[in-house]
């Protein structure tokens, strides 16, 4: 039991981070874990101007997928260069097409955090406002308005365009026209895909699962003296 229990210390020591109850978390290295979606977001919302790419980092849907695609992006914490990059996913919750409203559908505003990967992200995690409210009436506060008293939310990034961020589903009804929401006014609809808008690249699972080079040698000690202690009381 013994043996068991500095096994398990180990392992806890090195998975566990942060609160179990916050949602966004700051994995170093320019990546942030989000909890409630299970993906990894670049903490940079412009990297494609950052990174050189583009002088302002808007592109057209079509560039903006093969932008994202191609990306490979090396985390200086964990000594991993990640290149399984994409755009946030969208997900039809009704009839194919925009289901516009005003609360709680998948076109419009103030659509429901199930979406896509970004209305969480813009609704859920930030905690932000539509440019109306659920009965269509203007809204003061609306937009990437980032609460100073909460610093797990639009403070673990940089360069948020108060603007329109692809996402990465079509329209089905139209193969030209993909879906976006604009962080400005926080509407999600389709639109031609010939427009230029940001680019916000996401990735599925959390990098913490890859072990810092210090504590896979950690983790290798104690495994090491688990097993030798196990050994000598054979």
């Amino acid at each position: 039991m013994k043996h068991q229990s500095i096994y398990g210390a180990a392992m806890a020591g090195l998975l566990m981070a942060g609160n179990a109850q916050a949602q966004l978390f700051d994995r170093g290295g320019g990546l942030i874990y989000d909890s409630v979606q299970n993906i990894t977001w670049l903490a940079d919302a412009n990297y494609a101007k950052t990174s050189g790419f583009d002088a302002e980092g808007k592109m057209s849907w079509q560039n903006a997928s093969a932008w994202v695609n191609d990306l490979s992006y090396p985390d200086s914490v964990r000594g991993v260069t990640y290149s399984d990059w994409r755009l946030p996913a969208f997900h039809d919750l009704g009839v194919p097409g925009c289901d516009y409203g005003y609360n709680n559908t998948d076109c419009g505003f103030n659509v429901s955090t199930a979406s896509s990967e970004l209305a969480q992200l813009f609704y859920g995690d930030f905690a932000n406002k539509g440019f109306v409210d659920s009965r269509g009436l203007p809204q003061p506060g609306y937009g990437v308005v980032d609460d100073p008293a909460t610093p797990a939310d639009e403070s673990l990034f940089s360069h948020i365009q108060s603007f329109s961020y692809w996402l990465g589903s079509s329209y089905d009804g139209d193969a030209s026209k993909a879906w976006h929401l604009s962080t400005a006014t926080g509407m999600q609809n389709y639109i031609s895909k010939g427009n230029n808008f940001y680019v916000w690249a996401v990735r599925d699972g959390d990098v913490a699962a890859v072990p810092l080079p210090g504590a896979v040698w950690l983790f290798g000690s104690a495994l090491m003296g688990v097993l030798y202690a196990k050994r000598r009381g054979a």
